[in-house]
């Protein structure tokens, strides 16, 4: 019996010890939930047994994940009914212990016929209730109801109206009706992935309701082919566009429209995609050669450099159907002397590091901005520096400039490290035709320099047009 005692005592003092070892549970409940803001939901709420300090902790997360696609992935077909009802279930109760608002929230589920109700009491909860500000909506394909091949949403009218939610992502889904997004103007981002629609004007209704859009990702297939897709919105900044299945006309007018991604489309002629907007007046359709349409990007470096880094660097950077290395074509317009501005370019042109850029249009501005800002260096020293810019690995076939100023050091100097670095393969063309004379004479003369130095590929012509 002592020595049942003394190995009783001996545990307790062990048990004790372990408890005040614990320095993670004395920190602040700030700092714990920051901890928790770096595991999954399902992570969080398993935290519940290292003690009574993280009971409730979880519940006060500011992002909160609702997942059924890794347990369903381990699970036969056959049960899948069975099991998604369970995991529903449990969803619902862990989404009702959650206590506070939400910054953003993610619901990836598989809801057949009957389980619509379910995913719109989700979707209530978590705007109504949680105010949340990001709602992310992913379908598991394998639901009974579908159009073409993809579950359908059905909602109640304004269900994504609520003041709060500003961003909304929805993947996987067929649309049919748009009564969800009924006085929606407090969206400012809106991105439909993987979706299937019937008709264009569904489209079109639903950007017509979220009037106060600034960012939109459109990628899905249409069951009507034939016919005209308007993307029409007055406060879009931000396009990104993928249609791999054939559209016979796009349009789009966007008088704010800062940034056109195009990641596929399937049209039959160069003039069968339409853009009208002032932000994005370049001068060659560059990205459609034989009718065949390659990825592009038109960017406004000037307009968005006087903003923060945003949501659309972030999809500018995403992965592409798995692939994080961009190929195609790019069109930039920027002041060459703005270190910031500078500093994007760059980022942009370091997306194509594994193919080389088919073509790249640069239209020089000017902006009269800052020569040189604290913790900022020079352009003139950047282009001083003997590292190629922007990488030694960057190539590119041709290069158009537009607004070309011979008098510009820093575009001088820009245009020569493309010329003797080997960044251009094939052509440098430079607009002079619409300068007056003597501009014309001046642009033209700084073209004969870059064409005396040494090229960097022995093929490179340099011309004026």
């Amino acid at each position: 019996m002592k020595r049942h005692s003394s190995s009783s005592s001996a545990t307790r003092k062990l048990q004790h010890s372990i408890v005040d070892d614990d320095c993670i549970s004395k920190l602040p409940d700030d700092l714990l939930r920051m901890i928790l803001s770096e595991l999954s939901s399902e992570e969080a709420v398993k935290t519940i047994l290292l003690s009574s300090r993280w009971k409730d902790l979880w519940k006060r997360r500011p992002h909160f994940v609702l997942d059924m696609k890794r347990i369903l992935d381990k699970t036969p077909i056959k049960l899948w009914h069975k099991v998604s009802a369970q995991l529903a279930s449990s969803m619902d109760k862990t989404f009702n212990e959650h206590r506070g608002e939400l910054e953003s929230c993610i619901i990836t589920s598989r809801c057949d016929d009957d389980d619509d109700r379910t995913l719109q009491n989700w979707i209530r909860r978590a705007t109504r209730l949680k105010h949340t500000k990001d709602l992310t909506l992913n379908d598991i394909p394998g639901s009974k109801r579908r159009f073409g091949e993809n579950h359908l949403l059905q909602t109640s009218a304004e269900i994504f109206s609520h003041h709060s939610l500003t961003s909304l992502s929805l993947s996987g889904y067929s649309l049919l009706s748009t009564h969800g997004f009924n006085n929606c103007g407090n969206l400012k981002t809106l991105k439909l992935s993987n979706m299937m629609v019937t008709q264009f004007s569904t489209v079109s209704s639903v950007l017509a309701a979220c009037s106060s859009l600034e960012v939109v990702v459109l990628q899905m297939a249409f069951l009507a082919v034939f016919g005209v897709l308007t993307i029409e919105h007055e406060n879009l900044k931000f396009l990104q566009v993928d249609f791999p299945y054939y559209v016979q006309t796009i349009q789009v007018n966007a008088p704010r429209l800062d940034v056109l991604d195009i990641r596929d489309i399937n049209c039959e002629g160069e003039n069968d995609f339409i853009v009208t907007g002032p932000n994005n007046q370049f001068n060659r359709n560059h990205w459609v050669t034989r009718r065949v349409y390659r990825p592009h990007i038109s960017y406004n470096v000037s307009e968005l450099a006087q903003e923060t880094k945003n949501i659309w660097h972030e999809l500018l950077m995403s992965d592409f159907r798995g692939m994080t290395a961009r190929h195609g074509t790019l069109s930039v317009s920027l002041d060459i002397t703005n270190p910031k501005e500078v500093g994007i370019f760059k980022e942009l042109l370091l997306m194509w590091t594994t193919y080389t850029m088919i073509e790249l249009e640069i239209l020089f501005k000017t902006n009269n901005a800052p020569r040189e800002e604290d913790g900022e260096c020079s352009n003139e020293i950047l282009w001083e520096d003997a590292n190629p810019f922007p990488s030694a690995g960057f190539r590119v076939y041709q290069v158009w400039m537009y607004n070309f100023k011979g008098s510009s050091k820093e575009e001088f100097a820009f245009a020569s490290r493309f010329v003797t670095q080997k960044t251009v393969m094939m052509k440098m063309m430079i607009e002079t035709s619409l300068y007056p004379p003597m501009k014309k004479l001046e642009v033209e003369a700084a073209v004969a320099k870059l064409m005396e130095l040494p090229k960097g590929n022995e093929d490179l012509s340099i011309e004026c047009f």
